[in-house]
């Protein structure tokens, strides 16, 4: 689901500059994965100011209109 999202990324950073997108490989770094709880890839949590202030984190495939709604939403 990783490889269906990752096209449309450049899209949805652009359609959402106030936010800073790092992409993290959850097996690369499995244990940044289990500190957050991310089980489900691919996955979205948003930190302001070192707060979690959301997080869209399932094991669903996730479309951009999702993502950018879940992001206006914040």
């Amino acid at each position: 689901d990783c490889q269906f999202i990752y096209p449309a990324l450049p899209d949805i950073e652009a359609e959402n500059p106030d936010f800073h997108f790092i992409r993290v490989d959850r097996d690369d770094f499995i244990e940044v994965a289990q500190r957050w709880n991310i089980f489900g890839i691919p996955s979205f949590v948003v930190v302001e100011n070192g707060k979690e202030i959301g997080r869209l984190v399932n094991k669903l495939r996730k479309s951009k209109a999702e993502i950018n709604s879940f992001l206006a939403n914040l």
